[in-house]
């Protein structure tokens, strides 16, 4: 029947101190009580039942970094309280009211709310990080790693792209204490030759979008990629190469087979657009049925959400009250339908002989955070695909058992609109492409002269270089041109330049009195505890066997 491949990307913003709504470290709270703890009670409470699935999950640097931090754990158990209390203030509320649907509803979320803590402290003993990692250890889930900070590695300098993904792999297996072999490359941004650079840091797959296939390309985003070329070579990161043994014909690319990239032994997993669409096109996805939960509609008193999308179409005042047992029995056709699916693309499959695989992809925080019935639905799906198959794999698992036999030039790109890097370099964010080209040059000139002997200045050495990765990260683009947040991310972006132009001030020439202030900054920023000045040379040891003409 072929094998299917499930992968969920988890990420956030660094936002650990940085305020509260609408944005900030709540954002942390919000997946961590509405995606994260479902998502490991669902994987643990299966693994328990004896159901042999098998997921992979992307795990960014920066989010386990925060995940495991002291003061973000101590504030979720507040927010969590919080919730709490203002499902109990809706319960009462109702009750007074005679509303007895609306309190029923509300007693709903008071018993998930209490159920969700105390899983959190009692069942995972307040460390999700590790959680996780139990899953890996039993072979249910594998790990991906990703860049540190979630940089946007095709428009960054080939010494930053070093330390993104020298420092990203080292918190991966510091905190969860595995070797991670595959990545989520951020923003899905792949630029020929970087298939290189992750060989030489250990990296043996990674996922892609479809449409940088040879044969695949959407028209729009060809042509973009093609008026753009001299532009992003303004930050170019890795040296041209020749791919050997490039599949010959690009109508012979099968987005249902792996692929070898260029010349190294490094594969590239492409996601089934159709078969990710019955959740993520905004026309047929699944969350856009009527009986689900509205996300965008909020009560005005305690922000607890009571109506269903009921059109996609209609306004938030037309919105009608929200059914728990409608929406269930939707997850559960909605996940027959898309296990039967998956099964009727991969008997559709071309075959040579070979597994045809068949990937999926979506992002973590959409299950439960923005589909709140998503985690049931997942749960569905894995039992149908545990019972009837198709064959449930971890990638790693996949390439163990059937290795590409085939290499291929991937276009240059992103997952983004046109498939292009429009989204995270356009007239809107171009200054902080200029800005964080001159911050590299300062850094660069600092590593020239790197602090020694007094133990101030280097730690200000090591506060620099974690100020630039965070300073890196693609949300704050990303933001700014969805306008999701822009004024929010150009503050985050600035707060990160000043903090690490002042960092770098104080490597050069810090005095005893300048502890309190670098004091202060290594408090504000604290992930990445041993990234260094030394993590941004270019030149890395090969790693044996995992690579070819590097």
């Amino acid at each position: 029947m072929g094998t299917f491949v499930l992968a969920l990307h988890s990420h956030l913003p660094y936002a650990r101190g940085a305020g509260r709504w609408p944005h900030g470290e709540e954002w942390i709270h919000e997946a961590m009580l509405g995606t994260y703890l479902p998502l490991l009670l669902l994987f643990h409470d299966l693994r328990d039942a004896g159901v042999q699935y098998r997921i992979v999950v992307g795990l960014t640097p920066v989010l386990i970094e925060q995940l495991a931090d002291r003061d973000v754990d101590a504030r979720f158990i507040e927010y969590a309280d919080d919730q709490i209390r203002r499902a109990e203030s809706d319960v009462k509320r109702f009750i007074d009211q005679s509303d007895q649907e609306r309190a029923a509803l509300a007693d709903f979320y008071l018993s998930s709310y209490r159920r969700l803590r105390r899983a959190y402290v009692e069942r995972f003993r307040r460390d999700l990080v590790g959680a996780f990692a139990d899953l890996a250890r039993s072979g249910h889930v594998e790990i991906l790693t990703s860049a540190a900070t979630h940089g946007y590695l095709p428009l960054l300098d080939r010494a930053s792209v070093e330390a993104q993904l020298r420092v990203g792999r080292r918190s991966t297996r510091r905190l969860l204490r595995l070797e991670p072999t595959g990545i989520w490359l951020p923003e899905c941004a792949y630029a020929p030759g970087l298939e290189q650079v992750l060989a030489e840091h250990g990296i043996t797959h990674f996922f892609t979008d479809a449409a940088l296939l040879p044969g695949h390309a959407r028209p729009a985003g060809e042509l973009a990629r093609r008026r753009g070329q001299s532009e992003l070579r303004r930050w170019p990161p890795h040296e041209e190469r020749a791919a050997a043994a490039v599949v010959p014909g690009d109508s012979d690319v099968d987005v249902m087979r792996p692929y070898y990239v260029g010349d190294s032994d490094v594969v590239a997993i492409a996601r089934h657009d159709k078969v990710s669409g019955q959740v993520w096109s905004a026309l047929m996805g699944y969350p856009g049925d009527p009986n689900y939960r509205e996300f965008h509609r909020k009560d005005d008193q305690t922000g607890l959400r009571y109506w269903r999308v009921t059109d996609v179409h209609s306004g938030l005042g037309d919105k009608q009250r929200y059914e728990p047992g409608s929406a269930a029995e939707r997850a559960r056709d909605h996940a027959r339908h898309f296990v039967d699916v998956a099964r009727a693309a991969l008997a559709g499959a071309k075959t040579d002989g070979s597994d045809p695989l068949l990937a999926v992809t979506f992002d973590s925080e959409l299950f439960g955070h923005w589909w709140f019935e998503g985690v049931d639905w997942l749960g569905l799906v894995l039992r149908e695909m545990a019972e009837r198959g198709p064959t449930a794999a971890t990638a790693a698992e996949y390439l163990r058992r059937a290795p590409p036999r085939q290499r291929v030039a991937l276009l240059e790109g992103s997952w983004g609109k046109g498939n292009d890097h429009s989204t995270w370099l356009n007239d809107e964010t171009r200054w902080m492409w200029d800005e964080l080209g001159r911050l590299s040059h300062e850094l660069e000139d600092l590593r020239g002269s790197p602090p020694s002997g007094d133990a101030l200045r280097e730690r200000a050495g090591r506060q620099a270089a974690r100020e630039m990765l965070l300073a890196q990260s693609s949300d704050w683009p990303f933001l700014v041109t969805t306008g999701q947040a822009a004024d929010y991310a150009i503050e985050r972006f600035r707060v990160h330049a000043q903090r690490l132009r002042r960092a770098i001030a104080l490597a050069r020439s810090g005095e005893a009195t300048d502890e309190v202030e670098l004091r202060s900054m290594e408090r504000a920023d604290n992930p990445f505890v041993d990234a260094s000045l030394v993590d941004f040379e270019t030149a890395v040891p090969q790693v044996a066997g995992t690579s070819r003409g590097a």
